[in-house]
């Protein structure tokens, strides 16, 4: 089962785009990537293990719900400044053929898959305050563009018994529809704790805002 696939060609390829530029200012050479140490934004290192409960919705309910497993393997991807990346295995989860690195800085934690074609960008972003990380406006459609942006809250959010981190990528169209919203939840030293995915059914005009998949951290292994 690899339920997330639909979700994230809309969300990933879009927000490639916003995130890009953000990285293309801040992110800098880190050599060996930073995912190490007690307090990473994301640990990586190889054989990390985490664990999660996955859940499946439509616009009418639960569809079903799923054990999930990603480890961080030995592969490694290098982009052009760089800055190395450490490949995930999670092939029913939200994070499947993702490569993935911490800032040096820990203040970030960038990204690189094959929907994006290993164009890294930034998934995730600590703030000082509430606000927008980065924004894109998608004018393929000039008559009615479509528009994404990133937001970092500063506050720790409680996800069960972890204090997380949240960020939140949000899609509206030119009538400031809201189309997706995917939700990011990260503990410095964890890694994702949750991730949280949201659509809306404009079929017919109905506009039906939805949770379409959750993806829930029960347990890590981490070295």
């Amino acid at each position: 089962m690899k339920f997330p696939d639909m979700k994230k060609c809309l969300a990933f390829t879009s927000i490639v785009l916003v995130t890009l530029l953000v990285a293309s200012c801040s992110k800098h050479n880190s050599g060996p990537n930073a995912g190490y140490g007690p307090n990473s934004l994301f640990p990586l290192t190889a054989g990390d293990t985490w664990y999660y409960h996955d859940s499946v919705f439509t616009d009418t309910g639960y569809k079903t719900d799923y054990l999930d497993t990603m480890v961080a393997t030995k592969n490694a991807f290098t982009d052009a400044a760089g800055t190395v990346y450490l490949e995930l295995n999670n092939p029913n989860g939200w994070y499947d053929a993702a490569y993935i690195a911490v800032d040096p800085s820990n203040y970030a934690v960038y990204e690189a898959d094959s929907i994006t074609g290993m164009q890294p960008y930034t998934m995730f972003a600590t703030v000082s305050q509430d606000g927008s990380i980065g924004s894109y406006q998608d004018i393929s459609n000039p008559g009615c563009p479509i528009y994404y942006t990133q937001y970092g809250y500063a506050a720790p959010v409680m996800v069960g018994t972890y204090s997380t981190y949240k960020n939140a990528e949000v899609v509206v169209d030119c009538h400031q529809t809201l189309l997706e919203e995917t939700d990011y939840y990260l503990t410095p030293g964890v890694g994702v704790v949750r991730v949280d995915d949201f659509l809306t059914d404009t079929t017919g005009g109905v506009n039906k805002f939805y949770e379409e998949y959750s993806q829930t951290l029960t347990g890590s292994v981490l070295h």
